[in-house]
C-alpha cells in the first residue's frame, strides 16, 4: 500500500511541459497565421507575413502572457477540486513510556485502539485512509469557479490582443526599414546627380562660365545629402536590428519586399467602430474581467451562508483491530455568527473590485473607438497626401529639368537650379515615405478594430468584404 501511494505521488508530480506550452501556442497559431519552421534563405525576401509569422513563433512576451493563460486553466482546475472529495493515507507510529503506579493498574487490560506493551514502552502503529468532501459553502464554491472561467476569457484575450500589438510593431518596424531604404535610394540618385552637376560647375568655372560662389552651392549641397544619407543608412541598420528582436533572430539580412495590397475602399468610420466594439480583444478582456468581479462580489457574499463538510476515516490496520472501531464519519457545519467585520470587508473589497472593473471596461471602450478614430483619419490623410505629393514630385521634376536648362543657356543662375533640385529631393522623400505611412496607417486602422491577425494571415475580415469596390 505504502508502495502504491509512492508511486501515484511520483506519477502526479510528474508534468508534461511541450503538452503545457502547447496549451497557449494553439490559442497563437488557430489564428490561420502561417507558421514558419525556418527563416527565409539569404537569398530569399523576407515578406511582411512571414516576419509577423516569424515573431508570432518566437517572440518571449507571447511566451511570458501565455504562461499567464496556463495558470488561469490551473486555477479553474483548483476551483474544480472544490467539488471532489479529497482522499489521503495517513499511517501514524506512536511509542511511548509504559505506565507503573496506580495509573498502570487504572489502564488495565489495553482496550480499543490501545497500546500494544513491549517491554517498558507502549506502541501503536496505525494506517487510516482518511476522505474529506465539500457539502455545502452558501453556493460560494459555484461562484468561484464562474470567476475562474472567466479569467481565463480575459487571460485568452489579454494573450490574442498582445499578439496583435507585437504584429503591428513588426508591420511599423518593417516599413519603417522600407521608407529608409526608399530614402537611401532616394538620397543616392540625388547624390550621383550633385556629383555630376558639381563637376559640371567646376569645369563651367575652370572655362570662366561660371562663378566660384556657384561651385561652393553646389558642394555644399552635395555635402549636406551626403550627412542625411550616412544618417538614413544608419536608420537602415537600426531598423534591421529592431526587427531582428522582434521576430526573434541575430540578424535581418534579407531583401524585404513590400507585397501587401491596400483595399480600393475602407468604407465609413461608424463600420469600423462597430467592427471594433464587436472584435476588440483588450475590449473583450474587459468584459470577461468585469464578469469575474461580479462573481466575486457572489464569493465573498457567501462567506455569511452556513458551511458543511464529512469527514470519514477507514482503518486499513489498526492495533488490537478486532476490538477497535473500522472506520468513524463526522459531519460538521460552520455558522458564522461574528468574525469581527472580516466578511463584511471581504464584501466592500468586492464591490469596489467590480467597480474597477466597470470603469475600466468604460476606458478600455473609449479607447478604442478613440483609436478607430485617429487611425482611420491617418489613412484618410495620407491617401490625400499622396496624391498631392504625386502630382507635386512630377512639378518638381519638370522644374528641375527646366532649371537645368535655363541655367545651360545663361537664362538662370546656379542657386535656382540647386533650389529646384532641393524641392525634387525632398519631393521624392516624402513622396516615398508617405506611401509606407499610408499602409502602416491601413494596419493600425485593421489592428484597432482587432482584425489585424485575419487581415495579414490571408483572412478576410468584415472589412474588405463589406467596403471594398
Amino acid at each position: 500500500m505504502v508502495l502504491l501511494a509512492a508511486a501515484l505521488v511520483v506519477s502526479g508530480c510528474k508534468v508534461d511541459q511541450k503538452k503545457e506550452v502547447g496549451l497557449y501556442r494553439k490559442v497563437l497559431d488557430d489564428n490561420r497565421l502561417e507558421k514558419l519552421k525556418n527563416e527565409p534563405a539569404q537569398d530569399e525576401a523576407l515578406t511582411l507575413n512571414e516576419a509577423m509569422a516569424l515573431a508570432n513563433q518566437s517572440n518571449e512576451n507571447l511566451g511570458l502572457s501565455g504562461e499567464d493563460y496556463v495558470q488561469a486553466l490551473i486555477e479553474k482546475n483548483r476551483a474544480v477540486s472544490n467539488f471532489l472529495p479529497t482522499v489521503s493515507l495517513q499511517p501514524n507510529y506512536t511509542l511511548a513510556d509504559k505506565p507503573v503506579g496506580p495509573i498502570a493498574k487504572s489502564i488495565g487490560t489495553p482496550t480499543a485502539g490501545a497500546f500494544r506493551v513491549t517491554g517498558d514502552t507502549e506502541q501503536r502503529f496505525e494506517a487510516p485512509l482518511v476522505g474529506s468532501i465539500n457539502v455545502f459553502r452558501g453556493f460560494g464554491d459555484v461562484y468561484n469557479l464562474r470567476a475562474a472561467e472567466a479569467i481565463i476569457a480575459q487571460r485568452r484575450e489579454l494573450l490574442l490582443d498582445l499578439q496583435a500589438t507585437i504584429l503591428l510593431n513588426v508591420a511599423q518596424t518593417y516599413y519603417q526599414i522600407l521608407r529608409s531604404e526608399r530614402s537611401v535610394g532616394v538620397l543616392q540618385h540625388s547624390l550621383d546627380l550633385q556629383t555630376a552637376r558639381l563637376a559640371d560647375v567646376t569645369q563651367q568655372f575652370k572655362n570662366g562660365l561660371a562663378t566660384k560662389l556657384a561651385v561652393s552651392q553646389t558642394r555644399a549641397e552635395m555635402d549636406a545629402t551626403r550627412v542625411t544619407l550616412v544618417q538614413t543608412e544608419s536608420d537602415v541598420r537600426n531598423g534591421r536590428s529592431v526587427l531582428a528582436g522582434l521576430i526573434g533572430t541575430a540578424h535581418v539580412t534579407n531583401r524585404l519586399a513590400d507585397t501587401f495590397a491596400l483595399p480600393a475602399d475602407v468604407g465609413e468610420e461608424t463600420a469600423w467602430e462597430k467592427r471594433a466594439l464587436a472584435n476588440r480583444q483588450d475590449l473583450k478582456a474587459a468584459k470577461a474581467s468585469l464578469e469575474a468581479a461580479r462573481q466575486g462580489v457572489k464569493v465573498a457574499v457567501s462567506q455569511y451562508w452556513p458551511s458543511v463538510e464529512v469527514d470519514v476515516e477507514g482503518f486499513l490496520y489498526r492495533e488490537y483491530f478486532a476490538d477497535a472501531s473500522k472506520w468513524n464519519a463526522i459531519l460538521s457545519a460552520n455558522i458564522p455568527i461574528f468574525s469581527a467585520g472580516r466578511i463584511e470587508a471581504d464584501v466592500r473589497t468586492a464591490w469596489s473590485q467590480l467597480r474597477q472593473a466597470a470603469l475600466e471596461e468604460s476606458a478600455v471602450r473609449r479607447q478604442a473607438l478613440q483609436d478607430v478614430q485617429v487611425a482611420y483619419e491617418n489613412y484618410r490623410t495620407a491617401g490625400r497626401r499622396l496624391a498631392e505629393l504625386q502630382d507635386e514630385e512630377q512639378a518638381a521634376t519638370d522644374s528641375y529639368n527646366q532649371s537645368l536648362g535655363a541655367f545651360q543657356n545663361g537664362l538662370a543662375i546656379n542657386l535656382d537650379v540647386l533650389t529646384s533640385l532641393d524641392q525634387l529631393l525632398n519631393a521624392q522623400l516624402q513622396l516615398a515615405g508617405t506611401s509606407f505611412d499610408r499602409t502602416v496607417f491601413y494596419l493600425d486602422l485593421v489592428r484597432a478594430t482587432g482584425q489585424l491577425v485575419a487581415e495579414v494571415s490571408g483572412g478576410k475580415p468584415t472589412n474588405r468584404i463589406a467596403s471594398a469596390n
